[in-house]
């Protein structure tokens, strides 16, 4: 059996006099009972999501703009299972201590992404051009851990760092 219960709250101000923004939290226990009657944490008890989007718009004539948005995500960490080291080095694979199922969670997640865009407008046709640039404080959020047998211990994988995309629109 399980439960999950929370709590949201929104904040929006919806584009005007050129600028939005948008604020959510969200605070949440995510619970589970297995097979054995004992209550543990499900893997995506983390407990807290926190996002900000804001924008402004700058007129910079009466053909173009220039946009600026911001997107920052702080979120609980992921939760997983401990390794059982002296298990596992004997066996020579992993070993999880199943009793203790979830009991353990990564660092919070937090990614900042800023996108700016030049917006030119003529008689048929806009073009905008954009550059998004994801994870602009190049934190190191774990995605997932691997557990390596010859050395007994874990490592980790981490999410993509800083990624710059840039794109050309064109609107008829």
């Amino acid at each position: 059996t399980g439960s999950n219960y929370g709590l949201e709250l929104t904040f929006e101000r919806f584009f005007s006099r050129g600028y939005y923004y948008l604020i959510t939290t969200s605070l949440y226990d995510s619970k589970y009972k297995g097979s054995d009657g004992v209550l543990r944490n499900t893997a995506f008890n983390g407990r807290f999501v926190f996002n900000v989007l804001a924008g402004k718009e700058f007129k910079i004539n009466d053909r173009s703009k220039l946009m600026i948005d911001l997107k920052v995500t702080n979120a609980g960490g992921k939760r997983y299972t401990p390794v059982n080291y002296e298990a596992s080095s004997l066996e020579k694979k992993e070993v999880l201590f199943e009793d203790r199922a979830y009991s353990d969670k990564f660092d919070s997640y937090f990614r900042t992404d800023l996108k700016i865009t030049y917006r030119l407008n003529s008689l048929r046709v806009a073009h905008e051009f954009f550059i998004n640039i994801d994870n602009i404080f190049n934190t190191k959020n774990i995605f997932a851990q691997t557990y390596n047998i010859t050395d007994n211990r874990l490592n980790y994988i981490y999410q993509l760092g800083v990624f710059p995309t840039f794109q050309y629109k064109v609107y008829f």
